[in-house]
């Protein structure tokens, strides 16, 4: 399969990287400052959002005032501290990376929801840059996931075409935005159930790890 591409696209959190619990517990921590206790089932719905869709939605669900760059400001504090010491790369994606991606002719991006201030803090706390050259971030995005904009911006960037673009996702959002590029899409079960990725969007290719991806190869 993997010889009908020339380039993989990738999202960061949850597919690259494991990070999208890291971003709940410095949610958790942030209510907590605010005297509210919640759980991580009550986190689901903001998986993937931009910042732009994220902060204005948890706010309001957690009836939490004042001005949004203070918000934005606490919960970026909380969770560049996590990061420091708690951030690592999805189990099998550096093993994957080295057998299928690295000694290829492949064009290889990322392409995520992050702000480029977090992806610099993370370029701190990990070797992320061995793995990316190509990076675009939602400042750099016309429009967030789960618009297509992003990934079809990185294939523009990248002289890619959808038909010899791979993408790996894991997010609705993320997923919504990957499978509206045409390109092909490759969902991992680390946020959503195989039943919830097919009911994005049925031609979507579905793997439980990155062995699990090996399959396709």
């Amino acid at each position: 399969m993997i010889n009908n591409f020339k380039g993989v696209l990738f999202d960061m959190d949850g597919t690259v990287l494991d990070s999208e619990g890291l971003f709940d517990d410095a949610q958790l921590q942030l209510l907590k400052e605010y005297g509210i206790i919640s759980s991580y089932n009550e986190l689901e719905e903001f998986k993937g959002l931009s910042y732009k869709d994220f902060y204005p939605r948890f706010m309001n669900k957690f009836n939490i005032t004042g001005e949004i760059d203070l918000i934005r400001l606490k919960l970026r504090t909380y969770l560049h501290k996590i990061m420091e010491t708690e951030l690592s790369f999805i189990n099998g994606f550096e093993d994957f990376y080295k057998l299928f991606i690295k000694d290829s002719k492949l064009k290889v991006g990322l392409v995520t929801n992050t702000t480029r201030l977090s992806y610099q803090k993370i370029q701190t706390c990990i070797n992320i840059d061995d793995y990316f050259n190509y990076v675009i971030t939602v400042a750099e995005a016309k429009e967030p996931k789960p618009s297509p904009m992003p990934y079809l911006q990185a294939m523009e960037d990248l002289s890619l075409d959808a038909s010899q673009t791979l993408i790996f996702e894991d997010s609705k959002t993320g997923l919504l935005s990957a499978s509206r590029s045409k390109a092909t899409v490759i969902g991992l079960t680390t946020s959503l159930t195989y039943e919830q990725i097919k009911n994005i969007d049925n031609n979507i290719l579905v793997a439980t790890s990155y062995n699990d991806i090996s399959k396709y190869f």
